[in-house]
């Protein structure tokens, strides 16, 4: 589910018992998170929490404790492959959301009667669905992102045989992306005879796409000869340009290169 949608949804829940809502920086790039101080933030955030609780309505102290110690376990299950940041909410009737995040948040721990959304409403209006279109002489490599994550990869190669694309996706597109650049000496007459009526097809199957999936933005990457020919065909207006060759690069990497810019 999108995280716009899934915010909505959200935004209904309302519990009389409390909800415990976490948001924890665990980024491991950071100097002060490599000794696992995520650990100690966490520990100390909700034991704040608890004796807020305890002065304010010990009445529902037991719901918060069975939801903290539920918490604090899915948190800990994480700590070998740790992202850059976690938000949980936790519910009475035993619900958990767990938001995996390459992006930074603020610690803070709330304790309420409905979820609190703030942070991840704004993450969301500033990391939107959107595209990456990377075009390349003999392809073209797409990347689906929300929240700063690879969402899906999608590969078109030109098959000079059949005259027309061939969509690849997932690893496997990306595997190609590597491979094409070992063959740019097939990059030919024939091929920038036809390479407008390809552009021009691909182009109006990726802005389909976009309007399907709900793409707020489009990235158009690569050589600026190769990115001014298939703009053209083109008619999304909220679309960025960046000359630069990601070739070398994974999709993850491709995603944090562009969103940077």
């Amino acid at each position: 589910m999108a995280l716009a949608n899934e915010l909505q949804q959200l935004k209904k829940q309302y519990c009389e018992e409390g909800v415990l809502t976490i948001y924890l920086s665990t980024d491991q790039t950071s100097n002060d998170q490599k000794k696992g101080e995520w650990k100690i933030r966490l520990k100390n955030g909700l034991k704040r929490l608890e004796e807020y609780i305890q002065k304010s309505d010990e009445n529902q102290l037991s719901m918060y404790k069975k939801l903290k110690k539920k918490a604090t376990a899915e948190i800990v299950k994480l700590q070998l492959q740790l992202p850059k940041s976690i938000v949980l909410l936790a519910f009475p009737n035993g619900d958990i959301v767990l938001k995996k995040l390459q992006l930074h948040v603020e610690n803070k721990f709330h304790w309420e009667k409905e979820p609190i959304l703030a942070q991840l409403e704004t993450i969301q209006k500033e990391y939107p669905q959107e595209g990456i279109i990377f075009i390349q002489k003999e392809g073209v490599f797409v990347i689906e992102t929300s929240l700063g994550e690879v969402n899906n990869e999608l590969g078109y190669d030109l098959d000079l045989e059949n005259e027309d694309w061939k969509q690849y996706e997932g690893v496997a597109a990306r595997e190609r992306m590597a491979s094409s650049a070992n063959h740019r000496d097939k990059y030919d007459q024939r091929l920038e005879a036809i390479q407008q009526r390809w552009y021009k097809q691909l182009a109006n199957e990726l802005e389909k796409k976009a309007k399907d999936k709900g793409w707020q933005h489009i990235y158009l990457v690569g050589e600026q000869e190769l990115i001014s020919e298939f703009e053209k065909h083109m008619t999304f207006r909220n679309r960025s340009i960046i000359h630069k060759n990601y070739t070398r690069f994974s999709a993850k990497e491709i995603v944090s290169h562009v969103l940077a810019s």
